[in-house]
This record gives structure tokens, C-alpha cells and sequence, in this order.
């Protein structure tokens, strides 16, 4: 029950939501990848997801990526992240194959199509 009430109360919220986002730069810049995902799929195969909330995040990322490419545990990452400072930091700052993506806003829909065009598995328990 509360899951729909949440769902309801979310998706009240979008259009005053969208304009708040629209006025302020941080959030304009990736605000439309964050609401309606783009499908594209990347040549990476089978990547670990890793969420690199801010730029610190992303650092230590990087940090985990390097280790575990070199000690064989994993070869290709997912990376998402909230902001598009972030996004272009992994971006030019890594030599390991990764895919850079702004996570999706917590909207049904969003998440849906984020999902839906992934290329990784998804395990449901």
C-alpha cells in the first residue's frame, strides 16, 4: 500500500519537480538522461554496477575498479552517478572499459526504461 501512495505522490510532484530542475543549472544538465534514460546499449559485456553518488564516490571507485581488474575479479564496469561533474570525471579520468550513466530518478517509468535498456542482469531474489 504504501509502495502505491508513494508512486501516487511521486508522480503529483513531476511537474513541479521538472521546473525547479529546469532553473537550476546543476540539475538542468542532466536532468532529461535522469528522467527518460536512453536506450543505448554499449559494447561492454557483463560489467559490475557500481553507483558513484558524488565525486568523492567516484574517486574510490575508480580506486575499486583499478584493484579489481588487476587482482582478475571483474574487467568492465557500470558506473552511474547523480551528477554530470561526476559522469565527465570518469569519463576522462579512466583507462579501464567502462560505461558512464546518469542514474535514473525515482520514477516508475524511469526506472523502468533504465532497466529495461540496461546491458547487465538483472537477479530478482
Amino acid at each position: 500500500m504504501w509502495q502505491i501512495t508513494y508512486n501516487i505522490l511521486i508522480t503529483l510532484c513531476l511537474p513541479f519537480f521538472i521546473l525547479y530542475g529546469l532553473s537550476r543549472q546543476k540539475i538542468r544538465k542532466n536532468l532529461i538522461e535522469r528522467l527518460l534514460p536512453s536506450a543505448k546499449k554499449s559494447d561492454i559485456v557483463n560489467p559490475l554496477w557500481i553507483h558513484a553518488a558524488s565525486i568523492g564516490e567516484a574517486v574510490i571507485a575508480e580506486n575499486i575498479m583499478q584493484y579489481m581488474v588487476v587482482k582478475g575479479l571483474a574487467n568492465s564496469f557500470l558506473i552511474t552517478t547523480n551528477t554530470y561533474y561526476t559522469q565527465e570525471l570518469l569519463k576522462k579520468k579512466t583507462q579501464i572499459p567502462l560505461h558512464v550513466c546518469a542514474l535514473p530518478f525515482d520514477f516508475s517509468f524511469s526506472v523502468k526504461r533504465f532497466t529495461k535498456a540496461s546491458m547487465f542482469t538483472i537477479i530478482n531474489p
